[in-house]
């Protein structure tokens, strides 16, 4: 499951910003948001969600509301990074 941001609990300290591989944790209006469509729990790049790892509050949790197979994210980060994940 993509990765969700708990508004309440995030502190803005930004540690996420630069850890996703896929570009997509940005700041939106004053908050720090992961875009569901970008999210592949690092497939790929890292054993665990590097955004996860990283949190110093543990406001990182799973988004219920879109769940996708390990295909899913193999098709994502194909999308994603043709470089690194060729189609063959």
């Amino acid at each position: 499951m993509p990765r969700q941001i708990d508004q309440d609990r995030c502190i803005q300290c930004g540690a996420c910003l630069d850890v996703c591989p896929n570009d997509g944790i940005s700041e939106q209006d004053g908050e720090i948001r992961i875009d569901s469509r970008l999210c592949t729990e690092c497939f790929g790049f890292a054993e665990k969600s590097q955004c996860v790892e990283v949190c110093p509050v543990e406001a990182i949790g799973e988004c219920e509301e879109v769940v996708l197979s390990e295909d899913d994210l193999v098709g994502i980060s194909a999308d994603l990074h043709p470089e690194r994940f060729p189609r063959g």
